[in-house]
């Protein structure tokens, strides 16, 4: 299996970063595949252009370019040759970091990631599953119950929207809360409970 991880936070130490090296661990033991993506390494640039937008013309959706930016276009690759899609990242201001947002308007564009007018755009993704690990300062779930009101509205604008016009299936989106009063000992179970994620893949897949 080929696994693509999209990982977007700027320190180089820190929680993500372990949720990150956890998940790479875990997989390339199992003997997969990983491909890397971090965003602020490969200093991916955010920023929409105006021609990469689209537009209505006569009541169709379309771009002023035939193709994507060559740094999208590989984007796209790293997509397209990947079973399982991961993403590690913070929720600031609740939702994706600045630069994940701009990955996400550019490499998942209207003729890539979706199309209203033509049914194969999709069928590209079948098959496709998706991973989303995302830490927060928000406290964590309550007793019994999945979500928070905030996680639930948080999981509906990113991992429950990215995917909802292509064939991907979103396998879950796990929040860790509280993040900046966690103990050692606290943080060294977040690692414990990704590694453990990873392995029960497998009944997914």
């Amino acid at each position: 299996m080929k696994a693509l991880i999209v990982y977007a936070h700027p320190r180089e130490q820190g929680l993500n970063r372990g949720i990150l090296e956890t998940i790479v661990r875990t997989l390339e033991k199992q003997g997969h595949e990983v491909t890397v993506r971090d965003l602020y390494r490969v200093n991916f640039d955010p920023v929409l252009q105006g021609p990469d937008t689209i537009h209505i013309e006569e009541g169709h959706f379309v771009r002023e370019k035939d193709t994507y930016p060559k740094d999208v276009e590989i984007e796209q690759q790293y997509i397209l040759e990947s079973d399982l899609l991961i993403y590690v990242f913070p929720i600031w201001w609740n939702s994706f970091p600045a630069i994940l947002k701009g990955y996400i308007d550019r490499v998942f564009a209207y003729g890539f990631a979706y199309s209203f007018e033509d049914a194969t755009v999709s069928k590209q993704f079948s098959g496709k599953k998706a991973l989303f690990f995302s830490t927060t300062g928000q406290p964590q779930t309550p007793e019994n119950e999945p979500d928070t009101v905030l996680t639930q509205a948080i999981k509906t604008t990113t991992s429950g929207w990215i995917f909802n016009a292509n064939d991907t299936e979103v396998i879950d989106h796990i929040f860790y809360g509280r993040v900046p009063y966690l103990t050692d000992t606290d943080l060294e179970n977040v690692l414990r409970d990704v590694e453990n994620r990873i392995e029960a893949l497998d009944k997914f897949l």
